[in-house]
C-alpha cells in the first residue's frame, strides 16, 4: 500500500511540475526542463472478471392505448368589450350572356325558273316587357304550263298584324291577317279542248279574319288560370262561294290538391253559302279533364261531351273519352303509354280548300266523327342523342272524307268531296338523332290499312309513307335542310264513258305511281344582318301527282337574299 501512494505522489509532482506557472500566473511563463524519473512496479498486473448476475425480471406486454385520465376542470367566464361596425353588402346580381341585339325589320327577296318572284317582309318592336307588335307582308308566285295540262299559275299573298300587350298578371292578344290565293284548275282533259281561258279555269281564295284572346298568369296554384279567345274569318272565292266563321273559347284550370283540373268549353258556328245550297254548324263541345302524376308516371282522365247541330239535320249529342297513361319503366329509356279517345272534327271550306285548293267550288261538306281511338306505344331515348317513339291505334270513323274527280264538268278539272264509313289501322314510327344544335335528323314513317263500308279504296289516300328529314348547322354560318319523301300506292276514283251507252258514265279506279321527292335548303350568313339562300326542289326530278291530273313542277330552284335592318 505505501508503494502504490509513493507512486501516485511521484504521478502528481511530475504533472504539477510540467504546468507553465508563473508569476501571478499572468506573467510570461518559463518553460522548464523535466528531469528523469524513474518508476518502480512493485507488483505484476492480474486481470479478473467480474460474477456475472442472472436478470430475473420477466418481459411485460404494455397497452398500446393509454387509459383516459380523469380531468376535472372548471371555466370562469370573462366578457370582453370589442368594438364590432357592421358593413353593409352589396345585392347579389345575376351574371347572364349578353342580350342579343334586335332588328326591327327582316327582308328577304328572290326568284326562280317558272317565272317565281318571292319578297318577305317582317317587322317588329324591339325587345320590350310592356308589349310587342309587328306585321308580316308576303308574296310568292309562278308561271308554268305543263305537260298535258293547262296552265298552271298560281300566287299566294298575305298580310297579317299581330300585337300583345304584357299586364301585370294578364296578357293581351290581338292578330288580323288578310290572304289571297291563286290557283287554276290545269288538270283538265286537254284532249277535249286544247284552248281554254285562263280565266275560265281561275281560282281564287280570300280570306279576312281575325282574334282576340285573354290569358292570365297567376304563379300561385291556389289561383285558377284562365283563357278566353273570340275568333272570326270570312273566307270567299270567284264563284259566289263564301264560309262565314265565329268561335268562342273559354277554359280555366286549377289545382285541386296535387291535381290540375282544366275545364275548356269551345263554341263552333259556320254559316256557308254556295250556288247550290245555304247551310250552317254549331258545335258544342264541354271536355274537362284532370292531369295527375307521381314518381314514374302520368294520367289524363276525361270526357268530352259535344252537341252537333246541322241545318236540316236531327241535333246530335256524343259523349267521347279521354284517357291517357305513360309509366316510366327505365329512367326515361323505356316509356310506354296507351289511351282512348275520340272528337268530331268540321270538315269546313278553309281546311278542305288548304289542304286541295282545286275542289269545286260548293263542295259537300259534312263532319268527320272519330268515334273512338284506341292507341298504345312506347317512346324514349336510346342515348341523350337519339330518341324514338314507336305508336299504334285502331279508331272507327264516321263520314271520313275522300277527295275524287268531279264528273259534272264536261273538263272533270276539279275536285269533289267523297264521305265513307271506315275504321282505320295505323302503325307510325319515329327515330330522331341530334347533336346540340349542330345537327338534327328525323326518320318517320306510317302504314295504314282502311276498311270501308261502301268504297272500294281510300281513294287517293297512301297506304304507306316515309319522310327523311336533317339540318345541319355549322357555326351558324352555313345552314343545310334536307327532306326526302315517299308516299306509297294510292288509288283514284275516275269516270269513264260507259262503252255500252255513250251517254252515261261509269265509275272506275286507276293506280297512281309511287310518289317520290327530295329538296334541298342552302343558306349562307354573310353577316348577321346579310345572308343569302337557294331552295331545290323536286331533285328527283319527276312530274308526280298528290292527286290524279294534277302533276307539280319538275325540277326548280328559288335563289335570294335577306337582309335585316
Amino acid at each position: 500500500m505505501k508503494a502504490i501512494k509513493y507512486t501516485l505522489f511521484i504521478s502528481i509532482a511530475v504533472v504539477m511540475h510540467s504546468l507553465p506557472f508563473g508569476e501571478g500566473w499572468g506573467g510570461v511563463y518559463a518553460q522548464k526542463v523535466l528531469k528523469d524519473t524513474m518508476l518502480h512496479v512493485v507488483k505484476s498486473f492480474q486481470p479478473t472478471i467480474a460474477d456475472a448476475y442472472k436478470m430475473n425480471e420477466m418481459p411485460v406486454v404494455k397497452d398500446s392505448v393509454p387509459p383516459i385520465p380523469q380531468l376535472s376542470y372548471s371555466i370562469n367566464p370573462k366578457k370582453i368589450n370589442t368594438a364590432f361596425v357592421v358593413e353593409p353588402l352589396k345585392p347579389a346580381k345575376m351574371q347572364g350572356e349578353p342580350l342579343t341585339k334586335l332588328y326591327n325589320s327582316l327582308v328577304k327577296v328572290g326568284a326562280g325558273n317558272y317565272n317565281t318572284p318571292y319578297a318577305e317582309i317582317f317587322y317588329n318592336n324591339l325587345r320590350s316587357k310592356e308589349m310587342s307588335y309587328g306585321t308580316h307582308l308576303k308574296h310568292l308566285s309562278s308561271q308554268s304550263t305543263l305537260d298535258g295540262g293547262g296552265y298552271s299559275g298560281f300566287s299566294d299573298n298575305e298580310i297579317g298584324l299581330y300585337g300583345k300587350k304584357f299586364l301585370r298578371k294578364h296578357t293581351v292578344t290581338a292578330n288580323l291577317d288578310y290572304t289571297r290565293s291563286v290557283v287554276h284548275y290545269y288538270g283538265y282533259n286537254t284532249s277535249l279542248n286544247t284552248v281554254i281561258d285562263n280565266d275560265i279555269i281561275k281560282q281564287i281564295y280570300g280570306k279576312i279574319g281575325g282574334d282576340v284572346s285573354l290569358q292570365s298568369h297567376f304563379t300561385d296554384s291556389v289561383q285558377p288560370n284562365y283563357l278566353f279567345n273570340l275568333k272570326y274569318y270570312n273566307l270567299s272565292d270567284n264563284y259566289n262561294t263564301s264560309e262565314n266563321y265565329v268561335n268562342a273559347t273559354g277554359e280555366a284550370s286549377a289545382y285541386y290538391e296535387k291535381q290540375l283540373i282544366h275545364v275548356p268549353l269551345n263554341i263552333d258556328y259556320y254559316n256557308n253559302q254556295s250556288y247550290k245550297d245555304t247551310g250552317y254548324t254549331t258545335i258544342v263541345t264541354l271536355a274537362p279533364y284532370m292531369l295527375s302524376s307521381g314518381e314514374k308516371w302520368n294520367t289524363r282522365i276525361g270526357i268530352g261531351l259535344t252537341t252537333d247541330a246541322e241545318k236540316d239535320q236531327k241535333t246530335r249529342f256524343l259523349f267521347y273519352p279521354n284517357i291517357d297513361f305513360n309509366y316510366n319503366v327505365l329512367e326515361n329509356i323505356i316509356v310506354p303509354y296507351a289511351g282512348i279517345s275520340g272528337g268530331l272534327k268540321k270538315n269546313s271550306l278553309l281546311s278542305l280548300t288548304g289542304e286541295n285548293p282545286f275542289l269545286v267550288p260548293g263542295p259537300s261538306l259534312k263532319n268527320t266523327n272519330e268515334k273512338w281511338q284506341v292507341y298504345a306505344g312506347v317512346k324514349g331515348s336510346i342515348s341523350k342523342n337519339v330518341s324514338y317513339n314507336a305508336r299504334t291505334y285502331y279508331s272507327k270513323l264516321e263520314n271520313m272524307y275522300f277527295f275524287i274527280n268531279d264528273d259534272h264538268d264536261i273538263f272533270r278539272k276539279g275536285f269533289n268531296t267523297l264521305y265513307d264509313d271506315a275504321t282505320l289501322w295505323n302503325v307510325h314510327g319515329e327515330l330522331q338523332f341530334q347533336y346540340n344544335e349542330k345537327i338534327k335528323v328525323l326518320a318517320k314513317g306510317d302504314y295504314n290499312k282502311y276498311s270501308m263500308t261502301y268504297e272500294a279504296s281510300p281513294w287517293m289516300r297512301p297506304l304507306w309513307q316515309t319522310t327523311l328529314s336533317a339540318n345541319y348547322n355549322l357555326k351558324n354560318k352555313i345552314i343545310v335542310i334536307a327532306d326526302i319523301f315517299v308516299y306509297g300506292k294510292r288509288d283514284a276514283k275516275i269516270y269513264a264513258t260507259d262503252p255500252l251507252d255513250p251517254n252515261v258514265s261509269v265509275s272506275t279506279s286507276i293506280e297512281l305511281k309511287t310518289l317520290f321527292d327530295a329538296n334541298l335548303g342552302l343558306e349562307y350568313r354573310y353577316s348577321k344582318k346579310l345572308s343569302g339562300f337557294i331552295n331545290f326542289n323536286n331533285l328527283g326530278f319527276s312530274r308526280y301527282g298528290l292527286y290524279n291530273n294534277y302533276n307539280t313542277q319538275r325540277f326548280n330552284f328559288l335563289l335570294g337574299v335577306s337582309m335585316a335592318f
